[in-house]
């Protein structure tokens, strides 16, 4: 299948997806309904397909499926999970026909046996765990996912928020949306990642031009529209500036289990 093909593919799957959700009224579906926001999912799941070729992928906090069926699409095994109770039911649109989601209610523990997956990713997921359980479960989070990967597995962590996001900030101060409450410096999560098991292979920044355009004016949404891919590329450019970078909105990190062979 031809890389680009595939790819604009993907693209008009996730928009009439989100479109559709829209439709019914969820609040998640009018993010993604953004190109530049899908594009940048693509982006993401080509990344990890370059770094993780073949094997078995726990899609950690998979929501709607939308990184679950990118992934699949790159040819990989891939588990969907998220925090639920069992028989939950996803609206009834083609991308959440697309997967079947293992759901648990418990806020940390895994329903999965040791060593059961040869990656992990959390994207957007791992800054939500304490904000809805109790405090503590981040650090627990993470050991459970070491628990479920195989020695030398990796972990995959995107939109992690960066403490000194310029975004974060201005969403602050103006009132435009949401805005993490949980943030993170590159020494504090190298820090905690490497306590709970893991070796950090690559940290790099992302998100500099903003991707999330919610409580944007419509005309700036509707010209990021237009220049979606290229405001991507450029993005990839200035955020490997030194010091411009520290005000970049999110981490992207690279990392293995620190497990040994037995």
């Amino acid at each position: 299948m031809n890389h680009a093909g595939s790819n604009q593919a993907d693209f008009d799957f996730l928009l009439a997806n989100a479109r559709a959700g829209s439709a019914l009224g969820l609040p998640f579906f009018s993010h993604l309904e953004h190109p530049i926001g899908i594009w940048n999912y693509i982006r993401i799941a080509d990344d990890i397909a370059k770094q993780f070729s073949a094997g078995h992928v726990l899609d950690w906090g998979c929501g709607y499926g939308q990184m679950t069926y990118l992934l699949r699409r790159r040819g990989l095994q891939v588990t969907a999970f998220d925090i639920g109770e069992a028989g939950k039911k996803l609206p009834d649109i083609a991308l959440c026909r697309e997967i079947d989601v293992v759901y648990s209610a418990h806020p940390t523990t895994l329903p999965f046996s040791d060593k059961s997956f040869d990656a992990v990713l959390s994207c957007g997921v791992l800054e939500h765990v304490d904000e809805f359980s109790e405090r503590g479960n981040e650090f627990k989070s993470l050991r459970e996912i070491a628990r479920v990967l195989r020695p030398g597995g990796q972990f995959f962590i995107y939109q992690l928020p960066q403490h000194f996001a310029w975004q974060e900030a201005v969403i602050r101060r103006l009132h435009l949306g949401y805005a993490h409450p949980r943030r993170y410096t590159v020494r504090e999560i190298t820090t905690l990642l490497e306590q709970a098991g893991f070796f950090v292979q690559r940290v790099r920044r992302a998100n500099l031009i903003p991707k999330n355009l919610t409580g944007m004016p419509t005309r700036l949404r509707n010209a990021y529209s237009l220049f979606s891919r290229p405001l991507i590329a450029l993005d990839g450019i200035v955020c490997k500036i030194p010091l411009v970078n520290s005000l970049a909105g999110v981490l992207e990190i690279s990392t293995r289990s620190q497990r040994a062979t037995k």
